[in-house]
């Protein structure tokens, strides 16, 4: 691929070949060889250089647009698209969320009342139900 990442498959792979294709241009997306903005060729030439078929490069720039990586637009082509926010993945709160972006969540309490526990309730949080 000319000013583009050399991407090799392996045929003997038990990896499928639009899997190794996609793999490897976005290793290149996420390590900036291909920046965000960078216009790929289209699948055709894509295909033709890497002896693949044209349905095999078209399911791994797919696969690339699914995630986010690259924004395919007709007549204008495929490019990477623009850095998107990363944040890690972890279970986190509401409340840390937004106090870690400098915000100060509070709580208000609108209503508090005691009621009796209807027959489905009484089931579900195995208490005994209320009689009237």
């Amino acid at each position: 691929m000319p000013d583009h990442p050399q991407v090799l498959v392996d045929r003997a792979s038990p990896v499928p070949l639009y899997f190794q294709v996609a793999r490897q241009l976005e290793q290149a997306i996420e390590s900036g060889v291909l920046p965000p903005g960078s216009r790929l060729d289209n699948e055709i030439s894509l295909a033709e250089e890497l002896g693949l078929s044209r349905p095999t490069m078209r399911q791994a720039i797919q696969y690339l647009v699914d995630k986010g990586l690259l924004v395919r637009k007709r007549g204008v082509g495929t490019h990477v698209a623009r850095s998107r926010v990363r944040r890690p993945v972890g279970l986190t709160s509401l409340f840390d969320d937004l106090t870690t972006a400098g915000r100060q969540p509070s709580t208000t309490v609108l209503s508090h009342t005691v009621e009796a526990a209807s027959a489905a309730v009484a089931e579900t949080l195995e208490v005994p139900e209320a009689r009237p």
